[in-house]
């Protein structure tokens, strides 16, 4: 039916060639239309949901860096105001602490001042009392000593 060729030792029927030829190309066809399609199409679905889900990742990951900048910055600032407010808070509490001691310094030198004051006339008194005593006393030694009264 088919006469064939003899070429380099294979015989080849150019009618059978052709026949397998068209079955091939409508096998092509048909397993391209049916199964390559669609696999491809499925593949290339998923990979662009990969990319979506990685793109979102992605984005998630950088707000959360850019969340967790902001909480550093937040933290570092309100570190910064406390630091400030308890160098404030030291400096009140040292000048407060000057004003209460320059006061009880100087209540301390009133107070001396006062003792000085009242041990002065204290000595005083005593000196003026002691002198009294001492011409009453010289006159009862000289009584005692002579045996006899003395009026001076």
């Amino acid at each position: 039916m088919f006469s064939s060729i003899n070429l380099i030792g294979i015989d080849i029927v150019p009618g059978l060639l052709v026949v397998q030829g068209s079955i091939f190309l409508m096998v092509l066809w048909f397993l391209n239309k049916i199964l390559f399609k669609p696999i491809l199409k499925i593949l290339q679905e998923r990979d662009e949901r990969t990319e979506g889900f990685l793109n979102q990742a992605d984005q998630v990951g950088e707000k959360a860096e850019e969340t967790l900048e902001q909480y550093n910055e937040k933290f570092r600032q309100a570190r910064k105001e406390a630091l400030e407010l308890k160098r404030k808070i030291i400096l009140e509490g040292a000048g407060k602490r000057e004003a209460v001691i320059d006061k009880a310094r100087k209540e301390a030198q009133g107070f001396l001042e006062e003792m000085r004051k009242s041990l002065v006339e204290e000595a005083e008194r005593t000196k003026k009392t002691l002198r009294q005593q001492v011409d009453a006393i010289g006159q009862i030694m000289a009584q005692k000593a002579l045996g006899r009264s003395v009026s001076g």
